[in-house]
């Protein structure tokens, strides 16, 4: 691309008006390419997680625990419910709700809740209840 014609600078426009010229000159190259832009820091890997809240408690026979599943989410990921899925481990152990309400046997010992993700499977983590 051709450079536009510049006018020949003339000492009688003053000061003022090399100032002009000067800002002439850098409006008519506008067109040029512009420098590339720096790129962004690429974005990290999602990593789910998933904790349970508490992680270990003691219970009377019989008892009640809420547990609470801590989980992150992707980005631009929205879920119409938390997908976690609760069991206990020990068959006996005591029962669960849908919601990680635990109630336990009417036998003393230790048993475990697990929960896992429905969106990532292999993501599992574990709580104590021991029972007295």
């Amino acid at each position: 691309m051709p450079l536009p014609a510049i006018p020949a600078f003339r000492p009688e426009w003053g000061r003022h008006s090399r100032f002009g010229l000067v800002l002439g000159l850098l409006l008519s190259l506008g067109g040029c390419e512009s420098p590339q832009a720096v790129p962004s820091k690429p974005q990290e890997p999602f990593v789910p997680g998933l904790a349970l809240r508490p992680t270990a408690v003691v219970l009377a026979r019989g008892g009640s625990q809420a547990f609470q599943a801590e989980i992150n989410y992707a980005p631009d990921v929205q879920y119409l419910r938390q997908p976690v899925l609760w069991r206990v481990v020990e068959p006996g152990g005591g029962t669960l709700t849908p919601a990680g309400l635990y109630t336990a046997p009417a036998t003393p010992g230790t048993y475990h809740v697990q929960a896992h993700r429905e969106d990532f499977p292999a993501i599992t983590a574990v709580a104590t209840v021991t029972v007295k």
